[in-house]
């Protein structure tokens, strides 16, 4: 009789990982103290890729973009326009409702004099607006100055796009290495279920269950500022004469889809489907969902806002206006740059925390439970896509009878709007 094994997949692993670190924690203490280091180890790993990770995807997404904005249609701008509007709404949402709640205060790590009480006050703004331009990409990448690499990279991808064709090699290259990068992403990723171990164990066997707490009060916070941004998505279908319950209804399989594989991608063909059946022309949706896998990225950016201000808060960082901001833009630029990069909202989170001056290890604090946290963006993001594609074309004028019909309000048809 063959027997085959079957591979437990990593989100499993890390569940696990949490759980028998948390044991291990309680159980023996000095434990966690010892294996500390794999924390560290593994903090590093993600920092010795993640730079040349988003300087290598913005620069090929923007040549792509380059090459293809001849081709958008207005209804697909318009819609791009509003994933950007609703991406900066959601960063804001994030960070304020970690300002309103402080989940990450009870965490109680160390303190770190990365950022000084009176920053705010003395930050030069011409300084900053310079320094946005590297004078050496090499030690900005080594450094690990976040802005300026992205700077650089949407300057060459708008360089290579302008020489389309003379491009190409060069092109060719770029995403090689890309995919190695992700490979490499893979792998680490594949060895996180040792660092959550390593740091559920110490965080344990330092703080005892109280240790657990903050995160299950994030988690709950989170799936709050969800329903908020799903609310306001719906509060707008409103707003242009149409039913928002109309609308779930009919993109109800694709949103449990999404919510139960965790991957927008993998609802595409049903996705695509369903916003045929209510009127959206394919050339329209085929062009529009994969564009909202970029940038309609509402769930991850409103989680990475909230999971780096819980981490500030962990490690009590003095929080200014300039850290505030710096969280905000770099939660879109990060999560938009690494959108096709596996496990995206990890390699944004330990970029912002780098800019910040917090420790990237810090990243494993919230990995073992990210699984119920994507369950969530997922499904947001795809709620999103459908709401942005129907506002789009009704603002444009394309919105087609068929679709007007369906999504009505029409109590009568029991379609509450």
């Amino acid at each position: 009789m063959n027997l085959q094994t079957k591979k437990i997949s990593v989100p499993i692993q890390m569940l696990a990982a949490l759980v028998l670190g948390v044991l291990t924690g309680f159980l023996a203490p000095s434990v966690g103290g010892k294996i500390a280091f794999l924390v560290t180890i593994f903090g590093h790993a993600i920092k010795m890729v993640v730079m040349p990770l988003i300087l290598l995807s913005v620069t090929v997404g923007v040549f792509k973009m380059g090459v293809e904005r001849g081709r958008l249609g207005r209804t697909t701008v318009l819609c791009i326009g509003f994933f950007v509007a609703m991406t900066l709404f959601s960063s804001v949402l994030g960070l304020g409702l970690n300002m309103f709640f402080r989940p990450g205060l009870g965490a109680g790590l160390a303190q770190t004099a990365a950022m000084p009480a009176d920053l705010a006050h003395d930050i030069d703004w011409t300084k900053f607006l310079v320094d946005l331009v590297p004078a050496n990409i090499v030690a900005a990448l080594a450094a690990g100055n976040s802005l300026p690499v992205l700077v650089f990279g949407v300057l060459l991808g708008s360089a290579l796009s302008a020489i389309e064709e003379r491009a190409a090699p060069l092109i060719a290259v770029l995403e090689s290495m890309l995919a190695a990068l992700f490979k490499m992403i893979q792998w680490i990723i594949g060895l996180s279920p040792l660092a959550i171990f390593a740091g559920m164990a110490a965080l344990l066997g330092a703080k005892g269950l109280s240790g657990i707490a903050p995160l299950i009060k994030l988690l709950g916070i989170a799936y709050l500022g969800m329903a908020i941004l799903a609310l306001v998505l719906s509060l707008i279908v409103r707003l242009i004469g149409l039913s928002p319950l109309a609308l779930i209804k009919h993109v109800s399989e694709p949103l449990i889809l999404a919510f139960t594989t965790r991957s927008s991608e993998i609802t595409f063909p049903v996705h695509l489907k369903k916003l045929n059946e209510i009127g959206v022309p394919s050339t329209v949706a085929s062009t529009i969902l994969p564009l909202s896998y970029v940038f309609n990225r509402d769930g991850a950016v409103l989680y990475t806002a909230l999971a780096v201000g819980y981490m500030a808060d962990a490690y009590h960082l003095a929080w200014t206006w300039s850290v505030m901001l710096t969280i905000v833009v770099l939660a879109i630029v990060t999560i938009d740059g690494a959108a096709s990069v596996p496990s995206g909202a990890v390699v944004a989170i330990t970029v912002i925390l780098a800019a910040v001056g917090l420790p990237a290890e810090a990243v494993v604090l919230i990995l073992g439970i990210d699984a119920f946290f994507d369950m969530g963006r997922t499904a947001l993001n795809v709620y999103g896509s459908s709401v942005a594609t129907v506002v789009a074309m009704r603002v444009s004028g394309e919105l087609r009878p068929r679709s007007d019909q369906v999504l009505a309000r029409e109590p009568s048809r029991g379609v509450i709007g």
